[in-house]
C-alpha cells in the first residue's frame, strides 16, 4: 500500500478567508440584519420544527439549538443573536447561513435522490464559482492522494457511503443538510475527480449562494484537517 501524502499545505492560506471572494463586508452585514428581521416575522417554533432544531425557553426568549458542521449553535428569538455553546466566536458567514437555514426550512424529508449543484434552482448561474471553490480546490490540495481526503472528512464527522465512486463520504452540515463527496482516484485514461452532490431536497433549506459558501467552508476545513495528525 502506498504511503498517503499530506495535501498541498501552501493552498490553505489562499482560501483561509472566503471574504476575499465575497461581496464587501458591509453587504454581508446588511444581509445579516435582513435575515434577522425576516426570521423575527416568521413563526419561530414552526420554522425550528421544520429545520430539525431543538427548542427551549428562558429569560423572555425562545432559543433554538442546532449543529453547524458539528459545532452546536444557539439562536435566540426574537433578537436573532447567535452564539456557540463551545464559547468560540461565530463568523458572520455562519450566522447568515444559519438564519437563512431557519428561514427557508420546509421540513421535507430526504428524497434519497442525489443531484449535482447545477441541477438545483439557480445552480447553473453559480456553477463555475461552486466548482472553483470546492472540487478544484480539493484536487489542487490533495492531488493523487485522495485517501488522505477521506481521512480528513472522517475528522469532520464524515460517514463513508459505499457505492459512490471509489470513495463516497457524507458530511453533515446542518440538521437536515448534508454534503456528499464522490471521489474518483482516476487512472491512465481519466484524471482524479471530486464531485459534490446533495439530496434533492437541499433547495428546501438553502438558496444556491449559501450552498456555495457553505461548500467552500467545508473545503477549507477539509484542507485544515488534512494538516492535522491522524490519531491511531
Amino acid at each position: 500500500m502506498s504511503k498517503i501524502k499530506p495535501p498541498n499545505r501552501d493552498l490553505v492560506s489562499m482560501y483561509e478567508g472566503i471574504k476575499l471572494e465575497l461581496p464587501q463586508q458591509e453587504n454581508y452585514e446588511t444581509a445579516h440584519r435582513m435575515a434577522i428581521a425576516k426570521l423575527a416575522g416568521l413563526n419561530f417554533q414552526e420554522q425550528c420544527r421544520k429545520a430539525g432544531a431543538d427548542l427551549s425557553t428562558g429569560a423572555g426568549e425562545t432559543r433554538a439549538r442546532l449543529s453547524f458542521l458539528g459545532r452546536p449553535l444557539v439562536v435566540s428569538h426574537p433578537s436573532g443573536a447567535i452564539h456557540s455553546e463551545t464559547g468560540e466566536d461565530v463568523p458572520l458567514w455562519e450566522k447568515i447561513i444559519t438564519l437563512h437555514y431557519l428561514i427557508h426550512a420546509r421540513g421535507t424529508s430526504p428524497s434519497g435522490n442525489l443531484v449535482a449543484y447545477n441541477d438545483i434552482p439557480d445552480g447553473r448561474l453559480y456553477y463555475p464559482n461552486f466548482i472553483k471553490r470546492t472540487s478544484e480546490l480539493l484536487l489542487k490540495a490533495y492531488g493523487q492522494n485522495l485517501e488522505a481526503l477521506v481521512q480528513a472528512a472522517a475528522k469532520l464527522g464524515g460517514i463513508e457511503r459505499p457505492g459512490l465512486g471509489d470513495y463516497g463520504v457524507v458530511i453533515p452540515a446542518l440538521p437536515r443538510v448534508a454534503y456528499v463527496f464522490v471521489i474518483w482516484k482516476g487512472d491512465e485514461e481519466f484524471p482524479p475527480q471530486v464531485n459534490v452532490v446533495f439530496d434533492q431536497n437541499i433547495s428546501d433549506y438553502l438558496p444556491a449562494e449559501d450552498i456555495t459558501v457553505l461548500a467552500n467552508m467545508i473545503a477549507v476545513k477539509l484542507m485544515k484537517a488534512g494538516k492535522e495528525p491522524t490519531l491511531r
